[in-house]
């Protein structure tokens, strides 16, 4: 790997991680930057190994420091393997984005609100005890997750992620490509 995508490797790195700390700053619920990471790492981080180490273990920093420094549970149960294998899919999703153009990244922020939204709920009914074990039960805790945010500044669990997801989107990827100008210019001069 040559001087130039070190820096843009070690650059995209440290915006991840930066991002993943937002979780720490109060924000409405799932308005976060996570979705934003995983398709952010997938689309950018050529070397996939990294594509999703980075993600995650920014992911798993952030909820030990939840844990260790907040009143926040950083790790709260079987629910949360969903959450991770929602960002597992999301990042292996991204990778396969051909184009990092604004249309791709607004889709990328919908469908990955929704993949979070569907495997975190799952997790909720599988470890849950309010809803039964059954094709209703399941149709329940969904239900149940639409309005869950209702009196929340987005207004539900959907649309805080996807709105969540759209901005932090917009940070990292503009971010991102101002850097990686920046590196290719100096290539150019030098």
């Amino acid at each position: 790997m040559n001087k130039q995508n070190n820096t843009l490797v070690l650059s995209a790195g440290l915006l991840i991680v930066a991002v993943a700390f937002t979780r720490l700053f109060p924000h409405p619920p799932n308005f976060t930057a996570l979705g934003a990471m995983a398709v952010f790492g997938g689309s950018v981080i050529k070397d996939k190994k990294l594509a999703f180490v980075l993600p995650l273990g920014a992911l798993l920093l952030s909820d030990v420091c939840l844990q260790l420094f907040t009143s926040t549970k950083g790790f709260y149960g079987i629910t949360q393997f969903f959450v991770y294998a929602s960002f597992i899919i999301i990042t292996a999703l991204a990778t396969l984005m051909q184009k990092r153009s604004v249309a791709n990244i607004a889709l990328a922020a919908v469908w990955s609100g929704a993949i979070f939204f569907a495997l975190s709920n799952l997790g909720v009914w599988i470890s849950s005890t309010t809803y039964p074990k059954t094709l209703a039960g399941v149709g329940a805790c969904y239900w149940v997750a639409i309005p869950f945010y209702k009196n929340e500044f987005f207004g539900n669990f959907v649309l805080n992620s996807v709105m969540g997801n759209a901005f932090y989107s917009a940070i990292l990827f503009s971010a991102y490509t101002v850097l990686e100008r920046k590196v290719n210019l100096q290539k150019a001069i030098a």
